[in-house]
């Protein structure tokens, strides 16, 4: 049973057995408080009364509650809600005086009709929404050395395909839905314009306290264009700590993490730093194709070491000001400050090789955030995010050198191993998010979000300054408003929304290609969209949930898709929007008997995108990549996933994804030098090629207490990745046996760690792809084999 809605119907209960008067001569006067479990843990809902009135009030997430108007004079509180044992204190009220209350602790258990409801996990009443969503407690992971991205690999439907080690290009899929398609936030706030080092594949997972991944429709206050959902990085919230962690392993790879809190509960002062270091070397072997330099062909394969792919990236979050004031619950300035420098081994697959060109980016991105609850009157709270992103990235290729996997290089004839750029691409992004939120009651609230956004980018090529088309601004101007209807009752919740999408782009494009009259002109495009939809959900019995969630959404293109990377992938300036109707259904059952916890989940997925915008790679001697629309694209599949606790001793998971995405345009352009006409799309049908349609997880964990030192803790801990082939083109067309595919792959990781004094010093070692597999989650990019790393942390919270 969703606990936070039974709370707020339980308060609306007991205002409705209240309405009497009551009233006195003196001048009313205020009291306000603190609710707090045993542990100093804040109770949020609780219903907070004065008792024989109707004056009362449920607490906020940080449990404090503030009543007013209350007549002078001796008072009894009654503090209730379900889950919590009823409980009295009086106190003394005087007139035109607040009165501060000690923190009153209450038992966080009792019994409801059949079930017994105990205080649960933020992450756990995230789950109980009507969204479609799954909630990584990356808690439990703090010991690892794994990035964000490398622990959403174990959340089903979710894979993330990295081109290689530490650094390299990644890409985000859901549902089949990648890159771009799917959002990134942190704490609500779009990562979108975080630069290229602050990303997934770099930050810790020890800066998180949960991680929200929508599979899906988003909460409105998510203002964004996510056309298959979204990932929400929720940092960790306690006001003072620090997480200092440090870790060693093969290929060279350093990884370093600071992350920290203080707060001054007098006068609400408050400081907070995320900060990463990684540096790796990359030469893990690869079995690759030799070529003989002399005579240009290929002798052999055999595997050998990566020689130029060096990584290095840091990166810090930082935010100060102050917190639980009159005008604001927070108010923080951020700053955000990345860096990353890399060599560059390969292309879009390792048949090219390269020993000099490398790429760098800088980030610089100051930011104000504030929130506020309850502002001019009850139930209305309003928050607002502003920044502006300095982000500049530097492509080096000038070498006249040809190279192969030996290390071996050559003279070439022509400049640039494979593009001959010395660029600088200069983005200036303004982001804005402003959100108001209105309870109009105890079951229903409305909320307005509007997301601006403003990029403005600039290239200079060192090569070729005199390039007409560098010398045109590209621009890309984003408005998404949305505006939604929450609905709240004991065993069911709704969501009904609409969103109104608008974008404008300035880019350039080479008219009459081949043509005697073919010229460069400046391209504006202009593009407003409407979108709605609703999720719904339904408790058929307490540990039994069903979910359904419709939306017709769209996702406009993001500046690299339509304006290329500057080296390897391509510019399409005339990316249109994508469309999707989505359809999630699923149910989620959470039943335990005695020490037994068992959580099961299903979802089926039904997606119909029009003008999808997918990424594929051209096979030439220099291999690109680039984004282009089609027609119409239809998804269908399912997702389950189980998992099993059993005291604090055994955790253990499994899951299970099949995306089944096809071809559904019956008719393709022609598009020719003496006109255009419709014919027959030959991949009508077809499976969409180089994504993956079947994978599944599983994981074992075991944790003994007091292991040769007391408050101690040892963990042991499996976990198995597997994938089906795909192929990586369109398999009907030509002869199957000669389609390039990802092969199908198995790993396997274990790790083995040791907690002393309640999680304060910790050491962890671990072995990844356990039996030194070759793993490949794109085509011909091969990711490294079997490494061993060491992770030291130190943690402290007061």
């Amino acid at each position: 049973m969703n606990g936070k809605t039974v709370k707020y119907i339980l308060l609306q209960s007991l205002l409705l057995l209240n309405l009497f008067a009551y009233s006195q001569n003196n001048n009313p006067g205020s009291i306000e408080g603190r609710i707090t479990e045993e542990n100093n843990r804040p109770v949020e809902a609780a219903l907070v009364m004065i008792k024989g009135t109707t004056i009362g009030e449920p607490t906020n997430e940080k449990g404090e509650y503030h009543l007013k108007n209350i007549p002078a004079g001796n008072q009894i509180i009654v503090i209730s809600g379900v889950g919590i044992k009823e409980q009295s204190v009086f106190v003394k009220v005087e007139s035109d005086k607040t009165i501060r209350v000690a923190d009153i602790k209450v038992e966080n258990s009792v019994e409801l009709a059949e079930i017994v409801v105990t205080g649960k996990t933020e992450a756990r009443r995230q789950q109980e929404q009507a969204y479609a969503i799954t909630v990584l407690d990356a808690r439990q992971m703090y010991n690892t050395t794994a990035s964000v991205g490398k622990q959403l690999n174990n959340i089903s439907s979710v894979r993330v395909r990295e081109d290689g080690g530490v650094g390299s290009g990644y890409s985000f899929s859901l549902n089949g839905f990648t890159g771009k398609q799917v959002k990134f936030f942190l704490d609500g706030v779009p990562m979108d314009n975080f630069g290229s080092s602050f990303n997934l594949s770099n930050i810790s997972i020890s800066m998180a306290d949960r991680i929200d991944v929508y599979k899906g429709v988003l909460p409105v206050y998510l203002g964004a264009d996510a056309l298959g959902g979204a990932v929400n990085i929720i940092s960790r919230q306690k006001a003072n700590y620090l997480d200092v962690s440090d870790s060693y392993g093969s290929f060279n790879t350093h990884k370093a993490a600071l992350n920290g809190a203080y707060t001054d509960a007098k006068t609400g002062f408050t400081v907070r730093l995320n900060s990463f270091f990684n540096y790796s070397d990359n030469d893990y072997k690869v079995f690759v194709p030799i070529i003989d330099l002399t005579t240009n062909r290929q002798v052999g394969e055999q595997n050998v070491k990566r020689f130029n792919d060096t990584y290095l990236s840091g990166g810090a979050h930082l935010e100060t000001g102050v917190t639980g004031k009159s005008y604001a619950d927070y108010l923080l300035f951020g700053f955000i400050g990345s860096k990353n420098d890399a060599d560059v081994q390969t292309g879009a697959t390792m048949d090219a090789v390269y020993g000099g060109v490398k790429a760098k980016s800088e980030s610089v991105i100051p930011s104000l955030r504030w929130k506020k609850e309850d502002l001019f009157v009850d139930g209305l709270s309003a928050s607002l995010y502003g920044s502006y992103g300095i982000v500049n990235t530097y492509t080096t290729d000038t070498l006249s050198r040809k190279y192969n996997w030996l290390g071996e290089w050559a003279p070439s004839t022509t400049h640039g191993e494979g593009f001959n750029t010395d660029s600088k691409i200069k983005n200036r992004e303004w982001m804005a998010n402003a959100n108001i939120s209105y309870m109009i009651d105890l079951h229903q609230s409305l909320t307005l979000n509007h997301v601006f956004s403003a990029n403005n980018r600039k290239i200079h090529d060192k090569v070729d300054p005199d390039n007409e088309s560098n010398k045109i601004p590209q621009k890309l101007n984003k408005n998404i408003t949305g505006l939604g209807w929450l609905i709240k009752y004991d065993r069911w919740n709704a969501n009904v929304f609409a969103k109104m999408y608008n974008l404008h782009s300035t880019s350039t494009k080479i008219l009459n290609r081949f043509k005697d009259d073919e010229r460069l002109e400046k391209l504006n495009v202009d593009k407003t969209e409407f979108g709605y939809g609703a999720a719904f959900t339904y408790y058929v019995i307490p540990k039994l949930q069903a979910k359904v969630s419709y939306e017709q959404a769209f996702r406009l293109p993001e500046s690299n898709e339509m304006f290329g990377d500057g080296l390897f992938q391509q510019a399409n300036p005339d990316l249109k929007p994508e469309k999707s109707d989505n359809v999630n259904v699923g149910f989620l059952l959470d039943h335990a008997i005695q020490d037994h916890v068992v959580t099961i989940e299903a979802n089926g997925i039904y997606r119909l995108t029009k003008d999808f915008i997918h990424k594929g790679v051209s096979l030439t001697s220099n291999p690109t990549t680039g984004y282009e629309n089609m027609g119409e694209v239809r998804t269908t599949g399912f997702e389950g996933g189980i998992n099993y606790k059993w005291r604090k001793l055994i955790s253990a998971g499994a899951n299970i994804t099949y995306q089944n995405i096809r071809d559904r345009q019956k008719y393709a352009s022609n598009n020719s030098y003496v006109g255009a006409d419709q014919v027959e799309n030959l991949t009508y049908g077809e499976r969409i090629p180089n994504i993956p349609y079947l994978f599944g997880n599983a994981s074992l964990g075991l944790r003994f207490q007091n292991i040769a030192l007391k408050e101690s803790e040892l963990s042991i801990d499996y976990s198995f990745d597997w994938i089906k082939g795909y192929y990586l083109s369109f398999p009907n067309l030509g002869a199957r046996s000669s389609k390039k595919i990802i092969p199908s792959q198995a790993s396997h990781d274990v790790s083995v760690g040791y907690a002393l004094e309640k999680g304060k010093y910790n050491i962890a070692l671990e072995c990844i792809n356990l039996t030194d597999k070759r793993l490949y989650d794109n085509y011909r990019l091969q990711k490294p084999g079997r490494a061993f790393n060491v992770k030291f942390r130190y943690f402290i919270n007061w």
